[in-house]
């Protein structure tokens, strides 16, 4: 006979004489009914789409064509926050937040524009970063000309080479308290 078998019979008594007291465990998984989140984001979605109407409302597909022909793109609203302007050419300011419109329409891009602005002072974000590329030149045109309307931008300034030269731009906004 194996040897094996004795000691597999001796181990499998053992086991069944210390388990002998014991009950099968109850399972106590608890289901949770869904939540209907439907209101709250509705809510949350039209005030979304609210903010970013009230902050691309100022943009008109007006273009005018002697305002931004000066390479590199800037501009500043006051000539008082010349500093600031300074500063954004030598590249002191990092972005925090970036926006790529690239593939948009203008009606989109200014939508995005607008987004961006309400999200920057919703989070009170002062530099952000507009990557609007090359390609036919339209957004290249259009995004200074639409920055330069909205009464919250404080200053603008072509990109440096490191976060993408004349295909983008970094835009410092006012943060309202």
């Amino acid at each position: 006979m194996n040897k094996n078998i004795r000691y597999t019979f001796h181990k499998n008594y053992l086991f069944r004489q210390y388990l002998n007291d014991t009950r099968e465990i109850v399972q106590d998984t608890i289901f949770h009914s869904p939540i209907n989140k439907k209101k709250n984001t509705n809510i949350v979605r039209n005030r979304i789409i609210f903010e970013q109407d009230a902050n691309s409302h100022y943009f008109t597909f007006r273009n005018k064509k002697n305002l931004f022909k000066d390479n590199p793109i800037s501009y500043i609203r006051h000539k008082n926050l010349n500093n600031v302007l300074k500063n954004l050419k030598k590249g002191k300011y990092n972005p925090d937040i970036f926006l790529d419109l690239h593939g948009l329409t203008q009606y989109q891009a200014q939508k995005a524009l607008g987004e961006l602005i309400a999200t920057c002072q919703k989070e009170k974000i002062f530099c952000a970063h507009v990557m609007h590329g090359y390609g036919k030149h339209v957004l290249k045109k259009q995004t200074p000309f639409w920055l330069s309307q909205h009464p919250d931008i404080i200053a603008f300034h072509e990109a440096p080479k490191f976060f993408g030269s004349d295909a983008a731009i970094i835009v410092i906004i006012e943060i309202n308290t």
